[in-house]
């Protein structure tokens, strides 16, 4: 099945990460900043699907629809245009550059910033939801797949995460490894956004699960 991301760049990414690989620009930073906002949804709804569902499926459809004309957008677009305001202030750099440090020192991507920027925001939508009219999820039963997160569930609580990473004494390469299947990512996509062989990352995860039962024990 066709991915999201292929279908609406009309075939010029293969993938997510084919598009995060590349730099910042004013023709990608849109698409850039919907794929973030569907992941940060997608992450959501482990936690609050009542709330995660209404979004999720209306940014969905607004990106199917929104070049229709008297289309009116959803409130999940807002998400999307979120991403798309932060993203925007960081034109020509990659989101697997270090944007700056966390409250624990540890340096982040511009793309998990970004990540927790729209989390914070979502869970200020969750406290504030209100009833809205439902979306009707019958009509989009056969669109187009959209990538899922096979890996570590990504950490709404960033406290415990970057207590745990700071404990373990990552690498770089091993933190930056790690953000990467935080943020979603299957092997090919990490790849491609840190330009290393399958080989390294395999022997980079093992480091860091010896590392993690070191410290914590087996899971």
């Amino acid at each position: 099945m066709e991915m999201l991301v292929t279908k609406f760049s009309n075939g010029k990414y293969r993938n997510e990460g084919a598009l995060f690989a590349e730099p910042i620009s004013p023709e990608n930073v849109k698409l850039m900043g919907e794929m973030i906002a569907l992941q940060a949804l997608r992450t959501l709804k482990k936690y609050d699907r009542q709330v995660a569902d209404r979004y999720y499926i209306g940014l969905i459809k607004d990106l199917h629809h929104m070049g229709e004309r008297n289309y009116i957008i959803s409130d999940g677009y807002d998400i999307a245009q979120n991403a798309i305001c932060f993203l925007c202030a960081f034109m020509g750099r990659k989101v697997s550059d270090i944007y700056g440090k966390d409250k624990k020192g540890i340096n982040i991507t511009i793309k998990l910033a970004c990540y927790r920027k729209l989390d914070r925001e979502l869970m200020r939508y969750r406290k504030n939801a209100q009833k809205t009219e439902e979306i009707d999820f019958t009509d989009y039963k056969a669109l187009p797949m959209d990538s899922v997160n096979r890996f570590e569930h990504e950490q709404t609580d960033y406290g415990k995460y970057d207590e745990l990473v700071e404990t373990l004494k990552l690498s770089e390469l091993e933190l930056a490894i790690l953000e990467c299947y935080m943020n979603g990512m299957v092997q090919s996509q990490v790849c491609a956004e840190l330009g290393i062989g399958r080989g390294t990352i395999n022997h980079r995860k093992a480091s860091i699960r010896r590392r993690y039962y070191a410290c914590y024990g087996a899971l």
